[in-house]
């Protein structure tokens, strides 16, 4: 096996057993489309917070951190769940389901209130919280970190690109890697030159209101693919511009939150 391969197959155990929501390029994306869209005071006190880095430094943070003893407890924070009518549960729980976190959107919701107070707070308890966030803007808006109540099994096998992957990971990752092949800046000069009146649509409402969106535009990719299901150019026509939306979205929905604390 040559170098290339055994590194692409690295990566897919990688992604299989993280279950990162869109992967490092997705969520770096995510928070360029965001940091683009930052006023300057957002911006500077976001970077004074984070000893000058940027958010797509830490875009990832919250994968990276949650296999350690401090933030283990975090793990199941990387999802949102939803009834049968696509609404959301945030700290409640499926029926029949027991000892579930609260879900992402919720923590989200949290993390927003606690940092109105952010001057009064100390500053790396801001600096965590603002990793969290951008982190989980965007694994809200991800297709496979929707649960629903009538798909609890979603991480059925497919076959993609003619191999076996989870279908979790053919969203998370592999899939977005392999649509266009563009790092993090390419992805913000494509999807991030919406007009002020789009922008202004995209972000009206709260954030359940752009969860409950998420979860009804992306009901369908369980109608899209089925466990042993070959994954061909049909459903690559069909899933890439829900990908690039859903990244999209979630790129200006974060830009807005930041500005309005932080602005």
């Amino acid at each position: 096996m040559d170098i290339r391969k055994t590194t692409l197959c690295a990566l897919a155990a990688l992604v299989s057993i993280c279950s990162w929501g869109w992967g490092r390029n997705g969520h770096d994306a995510i928070c360029y489309i965001a940091e683009c869209n930052l006023n300057k005071k957002a911006l500077k006190t976001v970077s004074d917070y984070l000893d000058g880095k940027s958010i797509v430094y830490y875009s990832t943070w919250p994968d990276e951190v949650r296999t350690t003893k401090e933030w283990g407890y975090t793990t199941k924070w990387h999802v949102a769940y939803y009834d049968e009518n696509d609404k959301a549960l945030l700290d409640s729980r499926f029926e029949g389901e027991e000892g579930m976190a609260p879900d992402c959107l919720y923590q989200v919701g949290r993390i927003i209130d606690r940092l109105k107070d952010h001057k009064n707070m100390e500053k790396e308890e801001v600096a965590n919280l603002i990793r969290f966030l951008v982190h989980w803007v965007g694994d809200f808006h991800c297709p496979v970190h929707i649960k629903y109540p009538d798909y609890k099994e979603h991480n059925f096998k497919v076959i993609y690109g003619g191999k076996e992957y989870k279908y979790h990971s053919v969203w998370d990752e592999i899939m977005i890697e392999d649509v266009h092949h563009w790092n993090y800046m390419e992805y913000e000069h494509q999807l991030g030159n919406l007009s002020r009146k789009e922008v202004k649509e995209i972000q009206k409402g709260s954030i359940v209101d752009w969860g409950e969106q998420a979860a009804r535009d992306c009901h369908i990719i369980y109608e899209w693919a089925k466990a042993g299901d070959e994954l061909g150019k049909d459903f690559y026509l069909k899933a890439r511009p829900l990908a690039d939306r859903q990244i999209q979205l979630a790129g200006y929905r974060l830009a807005k939150i930041l500005n309005e604390i932080f602005g």
